[in-house]
C-alpha cells in the first residue's frame, strides 16, 4: 500500500493538470490505469527496452542512436528515443508527444505506456541514472511490478562493490565512521540529510571499508549500486580539494548529529523525568471526577499560587477542566501565577496535592456528622483521596 501510494503521488505530481491526469479508478487494482496482467507485463518490457537503449546512448554517445532507432519497431518507443538526440526543453516534451498523436487517446493501455515514456524522456534528458529512470517509469504500474523491476535492475546494473580502485584523500571521515559503527541511525540520517551527491563526494576519497560501512547502514542493493555510480562520477569530475571539502562537510554533519543525540537535558526535561507519574494520574483523575459545582467552589477558594502549583501536577485535560470551572478573571490570575512560578520539587508537589485533597474532603463531607455514622463518598473518589493523602 505504501509503494502504491508513493507511485500514485509521483504520477499526480508530474501530471497535475486535469487534462493530463490519469483516469480515475479503483486504486486497489494492480496499476494506476487498471491494466491487466498481460498489458502490465508488456509495459514493463517496454520500460526495460527504453532504459537499455538509454544505457547504450550514455555509453556510446548519440552516435549510437541511429542504430537503435533503426532496429526499434514500436512507434512510441522509437519517437521517445528520438527526442534524446537534441536538448529539448522539459516543458515542451508533453507538447511533442501531443503533436505526434501519442496523448489524449481513448485506449487506456496505450495512454499508460505513453505517460511512462514521457517520464522516461524527462529523466533521460536530465542525465539521471538508469535505475532512477526505470523506477520513475514503472511508478505508473504500482506495486505489481516493484519486485520484478528491482530484480531486473540488479541483474542489469549490479556489480561487485569495490571493483574501482581506491582514492585516498586525507580526512577524518574513516575514523569517524569507524567510531560510529554501533550507531547506524546517525550514519543513515547523515546520508539522507546530505543527499547522494555530497555523500558520494565525501566517500570518494575514503578506503573501501568506510564506503562499505556507509552503504551497509544506509542503502539497499539498488541504493548501493547508485552510490557506487555517484562515487565514480565524483572521482572523475571533482578535484582532490573538492573531495576533501565534501569530506569535511560530511564530518561536520556527523558531529552535529552526535551532539544533538547526546545533548544534555534541560532543567524542564530533568524535572519532567523526576515527576511522580502516579501522583499526576491520581490528581488529574480527581479533578475529572469531581462534579462541576464542587470543583468550582473549591478552586474559587484556592490561592492563585496554589492553583498554579497544582497545574504542575496534572495532565492537560485536567488543567483545562480546572480553568474552565472558574470565571475568566480568576483563570487569568491562576495563569499569571503559573507563568511566574518555578518548577517545584516532588515533596512540594505532593504537599500541595494533599492540601487540595483535604479541601475536597472539607467541601464534600458535612460539617456536622452524626455520631458513629460515616459519610458515604463514592468509591472512586474515596480511592483517589486515600491515594493522595497517604503519600509520605
Amino acid at each position: 500500500m505504501i509503494v502504491n501510494a508513493l507511485c500514485r503521488t509521483y504520477v499526480f505530481l508530474h501530471f497535475p493538470k486535469k487534462e493530463e491526469a490519469p483516469p480515475k479508478g479503483d486504486w486497489q487494482g494492480e496499476t494506476l490505469f487498471g491494466l491487466g496482467a498481460r498489458r502490465t507485463t508488456s509495459a514493463l518490457e517496454m520500460a526495460k527496452k527504453f532504459v537499455s537503449a538509454v544505457v547504450e546512448i550514455q555509453k556510446g554517445g548519440k552516435d549510437k542512436l541511429p542504430e537503435i532507432l533503426q532496429t526499434e519497431k514500436k512507434k512510441s518507443l522509437r519517437f521517445s528515443l528520438s527526442l534524446l538526440a537534441s536538448p529539448l526543453p522539459f516543458e515542451k516534451i508533453a507538447k511533442a508527444f501531443a503533436e505526434a498523436g501519442l496523448t489524449g487517446g481513448d485506449d487506456g493501455d496505450e495512454e499508460c505506456e505513453n505517460k511512462m515514456l514521457m517520464t522516461g524522456v524527462r529523466f533521460a534528458l536530465k542525465n539521471a541514472h538508469p535505475i532512477v529512470i526505470m523506477r520513475a517509469m514503472t511508478a505508473f504500474l504500482g506495486f505489481s511490478v516493484f519486485d520484478a523491476a528491482e530484480t531486473w535492475l540488479i541483474q542489469r546494473f549490479g556489480t561487485k562493490g569495490g571493483e574501482w580502485e581506491e582514492l585516498i584523500v586525507p580526512g577524518e571521515l574513516p575514523d569517524l565512521v569507524a567510531d560510529l559503527g554501533g550507531t547506524a541511525g546517525i550514519l543513515s540520517q547523515a546520508t539522507r540529510l546530505a543527499g547522494p551527491r555530497l555523500t558520494a563526494a565525501a566517500l570518494a576519497g575514503c578506503p573501501k571499508e568506510t564506503v562499505e560501512a556507509m552503504k551497509g547502514v544506509s542503502s539497499n542493493e539498488l541504493g548501493c549500486i547508485l552510490m557506487d555510480s555517484e562515487i565514480i562520477d565524483a572521482r572523475t569530475s571533482l578535484s582532490s580539494d573538492e573531495l576533501a571539502d565534501a569530506q569535511d562537510a560530511f564530518c561536520a554533519l556527523l558531529e552535529s548529529l552526535k551532539e544533538s543525540q547526546h545533548k544534555p537535558e534541560t532543567l524542564e526535561e530533568e524535572w519532567g523525568k523526576a515527576l511522580d507519574k502516579n501522583l499526576v494520574s491520581d490528581l488529574s483523575e480527581l479533578i475529572m471526577v469531581l462534579d462541576d459545582k464542587s470543583l468550582h467552589t473549591i478552586v474559587m477558594a484556592l490561592e492563585p499560587k496554589l492553583a498554579a502549583a497544582l497545574i504542575q501536577t496534572m495532565t492537560s485535560i485536567a488543567h483545562d477542566r480546572l480553568l474552565s470551572s472558574v470565571a475568566q478573571g480568576r483563570g487569568k490570575k491562576i495563569l499569571n501565577a503559573l507563568e511566574a512560578a518555578s518548577p517545584l520539587g516532588t515533596i512540594e508537589l505532593t504537599r500541595n496535592a494533599q492540601i487540595f485533597a483535604q479541601k475536597v474532603l472539607s467541601e464534600l463531607v458535612p460539617k456536622v456528622k452524626s455520631p458513629g455514622k460515616a459519610f458515604p463518598l463514592p468509591t472512586k473518589l474515596r480511592q483517589l483521596l486515600t491515594a493522595i493523602l497517604s503519600r509520605e
